[in-house]
């Protein structure tokens, strides 16, 4: 009886274990990334499209995708999330992350601290073309 006692509980401490960590694997990935800068960009030949390379302005961590929080068009306002399986985890890790966009687009911009956002892209009325603010 002893015995058996004994293997519950050590199968309930390992089956807790395996849960706290499984919990932090996956909750690591909705965290929200505020220093992701952008690297470069490009736009697809028929402007449907733009490509952002970017980069984690910390030593650690990744990205692994975005969100859009601003309309369907206008302003973009993106939220970037980290990886999944901890602070410096590759798992799911992106540095292009690829937005549509539709003729009437003007502005991107990037998430920051306290849920501000920073311009990093705009159209150039006279253009047409995406540049650096």
């Amino acid at each position: 009886m002893k015995r058996k006692n004994a293997i519950i509980s050590v199968l309930s401490v390992i089956t807790l274990i395996i849960l706290l960590l499984a919990n932090y694997f996956i909750s690591c990935g909705f965290n929200i990334r505020t220093d992701v800068a952008l690297h470069d960009f490009s736009v697809s030949k028929d402007g449907t499209e733009i490509t952002l390379n970017t980069t984690i302005m910390s030593s650690m961590g990744y990205t692994r995708g975005f969100k859009d929080n601003g309309g369907e068009a206008k302003p973009h306002y993106l939220t970037f999330y980290s990886t999944f399986g901890g602070v410096n985890s590759k798992f799911g890790a992106k540095s292009e992350h690829t937005l549509t966009l539709s003729k009437d687009d003007s502005e991107i911009y990037f998430n920051r601290a306290n849920n501000e956002y920073e311009l990093v892209l705009q159209k150039d009325k006279e253009t047409g073309e995406w540049v650096r603010p």
